[in-house]
C-alpha cells in the first residue's frame, strides 16, 4: 500500500495541489478495494485530491483503473476502505455526487443533429442550473457556436463541449478518461489548455491516460497502479528522478576531424577514465550511462580538448515515461513484441 503524500515540487508542468487541510480534499480514498468475485481489481488505494489539482492515475490496461473511476462515480460497490466526494460516501448519497461529479468520457457521443445551445438547455434542465451553460461556453470558446449543429463541430470543439457540459450545475470534480484519443496535435493542446483553466477555476480533475507526455504536462501529481496496486505516487518530475535511470551518451568518435585510429583510441581511453558506466555501443561507438548536466558536461569538455565540437555526444535524457515503464515493469521489448 503506498500512502497519499503532499508534494510541491517548482518544476513540475502541472498545476499543484491547493493549500489547505487534509478535510478539504474533494476526493478522499483510503484503503480502497474493489473485487468482483473472487477477483480483487483494486487493493487498499489511498489517495487525496483537492480543489484545483490534476491528478493523474496511470497504469496498463486492467491495472485497476476503470475500477477506482466507478467507484469516485458511485457506480460500482467496494469490497473494503472508503471513497468520499465532498465528504459524501457515492454510493449512499448517490444523488448528491451526481451534481458533484461531471465524467468526460474517452468517446463523447451526442446526437449528431442537435445543436450546442439545445444540448445545454437539456443539461441545464436535468441538473436545475438554468442559464449555467453562458459562462461555461464563453470560457471554452464556443460562445458563437450555441446555434451550431453538433456535426460541425471539429474533434477539439467536442471535447470542449463535454468538458463544458460535464461542469453544468455545482461540479467540483471532473473525470476525464482518455481525453483526447483521436484529437490531431493542435486539438489536443486546446483541450489541454481548458484542462488546466478547470484547475485554475478550483475545480478537481481526475485523469487517467496512456499518453504519458499528457500526463507529464497536466498533473501534479500522478498515481501509479500496478496488477491493482499503487506502487507510487508524487509528482511527475519527482517519478522521474526517482525510477526513470540515468542519462545516457553516445559518442560518436568519428566526428574526430583528423580520421586517425590511434587518436580516437585514446579518446575512448581517457572517456573510459572518467569513471561512468560503460554500456554496450552502438555500431562502435562508446556509450555512458550517467547525469544531465554534470557528466555531459564532462564528456563535452574532455572532447573539446581533442578537438571534438558537442555534436560528438548524442544525448538522450530519460522521460517521465521511462519511469512509468520501469515502475510497471514493461521495458521496450516487450512493447514491440
Amino acid at each position: 500500500m503506498t500512502t497519499d503524500q503532499p508534494s510541491a515540487d517548482p518544476g513540475t508542468t502541472g498545476p499543484r495541489p491547493a493549500s489547505g487541510p487534509p478535510h478539504e480534499a474533494v476526493v478522499d480514498i483510503d484503503r480502497l478495494t474493489v473485487a468482483y468475485g473472487a477477483f480483487t481489481a483494486v487493493r487498499e488505494v489511498s489517495f487525496r485530491i483537492r480543489p484545483g489539482e490534476v491528478f493523474g492515475l496511470v497504469g496498463p490496461n486492467g491495472a485497476g483503473k476503470t475500477s477506482i473511476v466507478e467507484a469516485v462515480g458511485g457506480l460500482r460497490p467496494v469490497r473494503g476502505g472508503t471513497v468520499t466526494v465532498c465528504g459524501h460516501d457515492p454510493r449512499r448519497d448517490r444523488a448528491a455526487v451526481t451534481r458533484l461529479v461531471g465524467m468526460q468520457l474517452q468517446e463523447s457521443q451526442f446526437p449528431s443533429r442537435a445543436r450546442v445551445g439545445e444540448l445545454c438547455d437539456l443539461y441545464e434542465a436535468i441538473y436545475r442550473a438554468p442559464g449555467a451553460s453562458a459562462a461555461l461556453l464563453e470560457a471554452f470558446g464556443l460562445a458563437d457556436r450555441r446555434r451550431s449543429p453538433i456535426a460541425e463541430l471539429s474533434g477539439g470543439m467536442r471535447q470542449r463541449l463535454a468538458l463544458a457540459l460535464a461542469q453544468i450545475g455545482d461540479v467540483r470534480l471532473v473525470v476525464l478518461d482518455e481525453l483526447t484519443t483521436g484529437l490531431d496535435p493542435h486539438q489536443r493542446r486546446e483541450t489541454w489548455r481548458s484542462v488546466l483553466d478547470l484547475a485554475v477555476r478550483g475545480v478537481a480533475v481526475l485523469l487517467t491516460s496512456h499518453a504519458m507526455d499528457e500526463v507529464e504536462a497536466l498533473c501534479g501529481r500522478v498515481g501509479v497502479l500496478k496488477g491493482g496496486e499503487l506502487v507510487a505516487l508524487d509528482t511527475p518530475a519527482r517519478l522521474t528522478g526517482s525510477h526513470a535511470g540515468p542519462a545516457t551518451f553516445t559518442v560518436d568518435l568519428g566526428a574526430d576531424r583528423d580520421g586517425d585510429p590511434e587518436r580516437a583510441a585514446g579518446i575512448e581511453r581517457r572517456l573510459d577514465g572518467l569513471g561512468l558506466t560503460r554500456l554496450p555501443g552502438a555500431g562502435g561507438r562508446p556509450q555512458f550511462a550517467g547525469s544531465f548536466p554534470a557528466d555531459y558536461d564532462r564528456i563535452v569538455r574532455l572532447l573539446a580538448d581533442d578537438g571534438l565540437p558537442p555534436s560528438a555526444v548524442d544525448r538522450r535524457t530519460p522521460t517521465f515515461e521511462d519511469a512509468y515503464l520501469r515502475l510497471v515493469g514493461a521495458t521496450t521489448e516487450t512493447l514491440e513484441a
